[in-house]
């Protein structure tokens, strides 16, 4: 089994530091983390994210013109859970 999450990339750190900022202010729950190994990116910081908002994320962005690289849904396997047992603390 395994259990999907999503994570967004970013070209810059302040790019993620402006998603992380009007996130919370429309109070949707954001994490930022290393970008994961299996992920590519210019900037060493991604964000954590429900995949449920992922619309809600989508429109605010392109609302507010805030840029960011990719949105990525990933898969973990339920055996190997330390990733995002991590995050949700």
């Amino acid at each position: 089994m395994s259990e999907k999450y999503c994570v967004i990339t970013f070209d810059t750190v302040q790019q993620s530091l402006v998603f992380e900022k009007h996130l919370i202010e429309n109070e949707i729950a954001v994490k930022l983390m290393p970008v994961p190994r299996q992920l590519s990116s210019s900037c060493g910081t991604a964000a954590y994210v429900d995949c449920k908002d992922k619309e809600k994320i989508q429109s605010l962005c392109k609302e507010s013109s805030i840029l960011f690289d990719e949105f990525h849904e990933l898969y973990q396997d339920k055996k190997n859970m330390w990733f995002l047992n991590h995050l949700k603390k």
